[in-house]
């Protein structure tokens, strides 16, 4: 608040941590909800409504769940000897700061006594203690930098781990749809908690050393007088310079409180404004041939227009209140400057004290002052801490929520993939599909058909064990492996040679080259070794070729393919199915398709006979006759 003339060692710590309040005041946390775990859902209030953050109980209680998770365990070794050090180097600005306020009273009165020689004493003494200050200050902020790192890469790493275990990135998805882009929860959110938390909590620890320090200095310098002001006599008891100080912070709190309430709120929506706004411009990236082709433009336009229209009327909601709370912090802060000098000019017109005296008050009081006062002049910072907070405590939560939905299970302890009594329903608690059996052993192949929307391509996500709505039992064959072609294939960031092999490492041995020769690829074998990004290059039939060659690469055990040869045409698939047989004679398919030329490529197949559960198993015989 104060800006005092000695050297502060908060006020002169390099960029990087200022950069972090900064940061957490730009860019706080967003989340959508409350800590309801009804129905609704993780991060919906009453009525359905997200709220805009969370009880200060339950951000308190995560917050000391996420501490506890790293400063507990065993690899947070390293990062306590750094917080030791930071300690260290704390209690070495202090008392630097403590040497400086000395300085000040010894400087002003030589200057006063026009004392040459002591002057340039003292000009030493200065160009030490500020060596010393800035040697201390720089060390600090790195050591700090260096703790935040390493907070977060752990955090990270098991966040990471996290989100991607047990398919919870894609449950997270399919249940919770008020969690919004957990990839920047975990790339930016998880940084700026890191950051904020250190610069905040060392930055008042730092505040409150100051404030015992400084004020035993103050106490001292106020020690009980007599004065005359205005012809009236005042008495001013023991440490009263401190007393004011308190009742100066106290004042200053309560104002600030109450006028930033606001920006826990607008800062919690103004994140989720800005990741919206993104996603709808990666989306037109990501669709731009579609939106292309549809002549899309102008729609996608009002969208995007709209969705930015949120994001800054809620930003000019948010500099608005941002400038009722700067013409408190800033006046509270200019008034400050003159406030203790006001204080001390009685005592020095009284020649009580010396003009060093006044230098070193000023100093002491600004100190106490400022330390005081760190709710004021941190106010944005902490209002965007919790919003950080909050929106990771909604994250965690979402995840809590979806652990505890369980898929089927896919024991391996069969000779033959079995399903057993098998019920499967939408998410809203359709029904789909009734109480299957299923057996089928090595070699053989399914076809599951039906009108569209009616659940094929849900039965085979339950079948591969990542579909929640299901009851029932999957049992898959003594250590198989599955693999789950669909229609549009993944295509992973890097070469040709590693889309087609993955999840296996790339394949050296010319087996791809073999492959692409063969599904009718041969154009594409210069360019395996390239990097590019493969799924905006390849046309759809393209990229369904790739993908009956990595599972001829990987010669899983069970082969799931959801229309993955919808867009080949009939002799290519066919070309593809007479390629898996006979290179994975004994793999088991099972396929979800639509064209009539697909029965010839299984022995199976199982027909949706409507919306309602029911279905007809047969062969693939008594199907074509069926359709004749």
């Amino acid at each position: 608040m104060q800006q005092n003339q000695d050297l502060d060692p908060k006020a002169s710590a390099p960029a990087q941590e200022q950069g972090a309040q900064h940061a957490a005041g730009a860019a706080a946390a967003a989340a959508a909800g409350s800590a309801s775990t009804s129905g609704a859902g993780v991060g919906v209030g009453a009525g359905g409504k997200p709220i805009d953050s969370l009880p200060l109980k339950v951000t308190l209680k995560i917050f000391g769940r996420m501490l506890k998770s790293y400063w507990c365990s065993k690899d947070s070794l390293k990062s306590w000897f750094l917080l030791l050090a930071i300690i260290a180097l704390t209690g070495g600005s202090v008392y630097i700061a403590t040497s400086i306020n000395t300085w000040y009273k010894t400087f002003w009165d030589v200057i006063q006594q026009y004392d040459l020689d002591g002057f340039k004493q003292q000009i030493v003494v200065f160009i030490i203690l500020a060596s010393i200050h800035v040697l201390v200050s720089v060390y600090n902020a790195y050591l700090k930098s260096c703790l935040a790192i390493n907070w977060r890469t752990w955090l990270t790493g098991k966040t990471m781990d996290r989100w991607l275990q047990s398919d919870n990135y894609y449950k997270l998805q399919l249940l919770d749809k008020n969690t919004d882009n957990p990839d920047q929860r975990i790339a930016e959110d998880l940084n700026l908690f890191v950051s904020a938390t250190i610069v905040l909590i060392l930055g008042t620890a730092t505040d409150i050393a100051m404030l015992f320090t400084f004020g035993v200095v103050l106490w001292n310098l106020s020690s009980a007088v007599t004065i005359t002001v205005w012809g009236y006599q005042v008495s001013l008891p023991d440490g009263y310079m401190c007393y004011l100080a308190l009742l100066y912070a106290i004042l200053g709190t309560a104002l600030t409180f109450y006028l930033g309430r606001p920006l826990v709120r607008l800062n919690f929506r103004q994140q989720r404004y800005e990741a919206d706004f993104r996603f709808s411009l990666i989306r037109v990236r990501e669709n731009g041939e579609s939106i292309a082709l549809y002549k899309g433009d102008k729609e996608e336009g009002k969208y995007l227009r709209h969705s930015f229209a949120d994001l800054v009327a809620n930003y000019i909601k948010l500099i608005v209140c941002t400038k009722r709370l700067g013409f408190l912090t800033l006046g509270y802060a200019q008034t400050a400057v003159i406030f203790p000098i006001l204080i001390s000019a009685p005592l020095y017109f009284a020649k009580i004290i010396t003009m060093g005296s006044i230098m070193q008050i000023n100093s002491a009081f600004g100190r106490v002052q400022d330390s005081l006062s760190t709710l004021v002049s941190n106010f944005n910072s902490w209002a965007s801490w919790k919003s950080v907070v909050d929106r990771l405590s909604l994250f965690y939560m979402s995840l809590e929520e979806v652990e505890r939905i369980a898929c089927l299970k896919t024991p391996q302890d069969r000779s033959a993939l079995e399903v057993e009594k098998l019920e499967l329903k939408s998410p809203r608690g359709q029904l789909l599909l009734e109480d299957l059996n299923l057996s089928l052993k090595q070699g053989q192949s399914l076809l599951i058909r039906g009108p569209s929307g009616c659940g094929k391509s849900t039965l085979i996500k339950a079948i591969a064990g990542i579909w929640p709505y299901a009851d029932g039992e999957v049992h898959y064959i003594h250590d198989s492996q599955a693999l789950f072609l669909s229609q549009k294939p993944y295509l992973p960031q890097g070469t040709l040679r590693l889309a087609a092999s993955y999840p296996s490492a790339p394949e050296t041995e010319g087996q791809t080259e073999h492959y692409f020769k063969l599904l009718g690829l041969e154009h594409l074998i210069p360019h395996l070794d390239e990097v590019d990004i493969w799924s905006h290059i390849l046309s759809l039939g393209e990229q369904q070729r790739v993908a009956v060659v990595r599972a001829l690469i990987n010669k899983p055990q069970i082969l799931f393919l959801d229309e993955a040869s919808s867009a080949m045409d009939e002799l290519t698939e066919k070309k593809a199915y007479e390629l898996l047989r006979q290179e994975l004679p004994d793999t088991i398919i099972i396929s979800v398709g639509h064209r009539s030329t697909l029965l010839q490529q299984h022995e199976l197949v199982l027909t949706y006979l409507s919306k309602n559960g029911d279905y007809k198993l047969q062969s693939t015989a008594e199907a074509q006759q069926a359709l004749v």
